[in-house]
């Protein structure tokens, strides 16, 4: 394994359930509020004693349950899990809305297309035969 930067190459490797457990503590015990940053994968992976990739599978984990919000290039933030229900229902209902306007637009598609083929038809029928 190649170890880059100021991550302690000799870090214990620890299971993503267990350093899910650690930070979950540390969200707890230092009574970090919904939206504040977590310290970065680095600094985790530093204070844990874990691997970065390991602090990123924990984190998703974390992700899953609610716990934390993760953030493409951004540090992840603490976030509520009892708004996940709600969220996730938003989104269900978010997604209903977008597939009945899907539906919606191939059904406009589909009358077009039915209205070229009967034109097409009408036009073959009055060509002179061959």
């Amino acid at each position: 394994m190649r170890v880059t930067g100021d991550v302690d190459p000799g870090a214990e490797q620890r299971s993503r359930a267990e350093l899910a457990d650690q930070i979950r503590q540390k969200i707890v015990s230092e009574k970090l509020v919904v939206g504040a940053k977590l310290p970065s994968y680095r600094d985790l992976a530093r204070e844990f004693r874990a691997a970065p990739n390991t602090v990123g599978e924990a984190m998703r984990l974390l992700a899953a349950e609610g716990r934390v919000k993760i953030k493409p290039n951004a540090r992840a933030e603490v976030s509520d899990p009892s708004t996940q229900a709600t969220t996730a229902d938003q989104q269900l209902q978010e997604a209903r809305i977008g597939l009945t306007e899907v539906r919606d637009q191939l059904r406009a598609v589909r009358r077009d297309v039915d209205a070229l083929e009967s034109r097409v038809t009408d036009l073959i029928a009055g060509l002179p035969a061959e």
